[in-house]
């Protein structure tokens, strides 16, 4: 295969993709710059054994599943981590004249005869998937194994580790300290985390990861090298490193393995010390396709309808994380077509998408999202996005921009779309401008999907049929899918998530109870007799479909 769009082709001829996902992939590809086979099994369209299966019969290479393989380091060592990581090639056995090395397709001649020359040895290749070679990476490289060395070595005052450079080092002595911090943060993107904590306590300060929504412990390192892991940190982030009780923020931004990332961090004082969390951001994958944030077909119908009409508000409501920003980023850039002035206000700009104006929030130059939003009116623009409406004000210029020929977008923080309203008023606006205003709300959480390596089929009991039976009605369920835990998704059974969306589409009863300032429960009733699919149906359907699990569904939409 000499392009990577091929794999996509062979996969399709094959019948183990659809036109529809396949074109998906592409499109993806083009923004993320990835691997078309690993966007393939990151979606959940194929499995990466499924993958390496079918290559080995395109390319006539062996392939090898690295899961249960025992890698010496003395082999691993033949090769410098930098050249391993920067050509996706793994060293597995040398024999005699020969060293027998993995490497994802599609394997470059050029990097095969690198290796002959670096090792001296001929080379006989076998093929690993995207997948096989992050995981075998984390073997390799192993963080505690790291941590251990770099502490060892400011103990012992040895020279500075080899690492991958995400922070940079600013004077020799600190390179150690760095080494550490570089390898916890390549660590985590390599475990696909959006957040890392760094956590004092009183014997050790604990760093742990928040992978697909949920808190992994990693390591434990010593209290007086966290002190200086968090200042190296906040210097890298262009915070005061001599202030460690006041709250700050900061941010950086660096290349790890050829894509881009941002990084904010936030720091406070503790009873133990300076706590410190750094939430992850890949420019390349904060734009989403509005058909791949999970709504359902009935869902995704109307939400494109409501993104298209000429003025009025949409609010995207949920808790922190539940990818609010992600969805007002895929609605902007699907109606973006260069025809019109589209203008967005947030804090922070955390993806910038092109042809769009985006404007920072900056409180010291007193821009706020209130003030920021009446400037914005002055600029002309035809559709306008409020990163948060957090408080009257806002609200208030923001509903009225939405009455002067404006579509606006904003993000709103309630349980569910039908307490949206209610929200509204008990803000203080006027159940008139409110109803004649909003058009739609759009609430989501976000579910684990099972890890597609370790899917399998059981059973369903009788009293997931009854729960089946009563939130959506399904009757003829027999088998549902669960993961039995793997390497590739850290042994818990899930890999990546999904959105859970219920959409209340403004129609004239919902005004009119709008207009009366109805109870929750009248406006939630009224909202269900046209239509609206509540996450709890939503997350249910995909359980039947085999996405995700019951006990997922309950824990990020139990009954309010």
């Amino acid at each position: 295969m000499n392009k990577e769009q091929r794999l996509g082709e062979l996969l399709l001829k094959a019948g183990l993709i659809k036109e529809e996902q396949l074109a998906k992939a592409l499109d993806e590809q083009k923004k993320t710059h990835e691997r078309i086979g690993k966007i393939l099994v990151r979606q959940g369209i194929i499995s990466p054994n499924l993958l390496g299966k079918f290559l080995e019969n395109q390319l006539n290479i062996p392939y090898i599943n690295l899961e249960n393989y025992a890698l010496d380091p003395k082999t691993i060592s033949l090769l410098p981590e930098e050249f391993i990581r920067r050509n996706f090639i793994i060293p597995l056995k040398k024999t005699d004249n020969t060293l027998e090395v993995a490497c994802v397709p599609p394997i470059n001649p050029i990097v095969i005869d690198n290796t002959r020359l670096i090792t001296g040895l001929k080379i006989k290749p076998y093929l690993i998937t995207d997948t096989d070679f992050e995981q075998a990476l984390g073997k390799i490289y192993n963080l505690k194994k790291r941590a251990e060395n770099v502490i060892s070595t400011l103990k012992g005052n040895k020279g500075p580790e080899n690492v991958i450079p995400i922070i940079k080092e600013t004077t020799t002595g600190e390179a150690p300290i760095v080494g550490l911090v570089n390898s916890i943060i390549s660590d985590a993107i390599a475990q696909g985390a959006s957040d890392i904590h760094i956590d004092p306590a009183l014997s050790g300060t604990r760093v742990r990861y928040r992978v697909d929504g949920i808190m992994y412990n990693s390591i434990v390192i010593p209290k007086e090298i966290a002190e200086s892991v968090v200042s190296r940190i906040k210097v890298s982030a262009g915070m005061d490193i001599a202030e460690r009780r006041r709250p700050q923020d900061g941010h950086f931004s660096a290349r790890y393995r050829d894509e881009f990332y941002d990084f904010r961090v936030a720091s406070m004082g503790t009873s133990f010390g300076e706590k410190l969390t750094i939430r992850i951001l890949s420019k390349q994958r904060m734009l989403m396709p509005l058909e791949r944030l999970g709504m359902l077909p009935e869902q995704y119908k109307v939400f494109n309808r409501l993104i298209k009409k000429p003025y009025g508000i949409i609010l995207v409501t949920g808790p922190t994380g539940s990818g609010k920003t992600t969805t007002l980023y895929s609605a902007i850039s699907t109606i973006s077509t260069g025809t019109e002035s589209i203008i967005t206000l947030e804090d922070p700009v955390e993806y910038n998408i092109p042809g769009i104006v985006q404007i920072q929030i900056n409180e010291e130059a007193n821009i706020t999202f209130a003030s920021g939003l009446r400037s914005i009116l002055r600029l002309d623009p035809n559709i306008i996005m409020v990163g948060e409406i957090r408080d009257a004000e806002t609200a208030k210029v923001a509903i009225e921009a939405s009455l002067t020929g404006h579509l606006v977008f904003a993000s709103i923080h309630t349980n569910d779309a039908a307490s949206t309203p209610i929200r509204l008023l008990n803000l203080g606006i006027e159940p008139y401008l409110v109803a004649s205003s909003l058009i739609g709300v759009v609430a989501q959480r976000l579910v684990r999907t099972i890890c597609v390596n370790c899917k399998y089929s059981y059973i369903a009991s009788e009293e997931e049929k009854e729960l089946l039976q009563k939130e959506i009605g399904v009757t003829d369920v027999k088998e549902l899918k669960r993961g039995k835990g793997c390497p590739i998704c850290n042994f818990s059974g899930y890999k990546g998530r999904t959105g859970l969306f219920e959409i209340l589409e403004v129609n004239k009863e919902i005004r009119e109870l709008i207009q009366r300032s109805a109870t929750y429960d009248a406006m939630k009733d009224a909202a269900l007799r046209n239509g609206m699919i509540t996450m709890r149906q939503a997350g249910f359907r995909k359980v039947v479909e085999g996405f995700t699990t019951i006990n997922e569904v309950e824990r990020v939409a139990s009954e309010i």
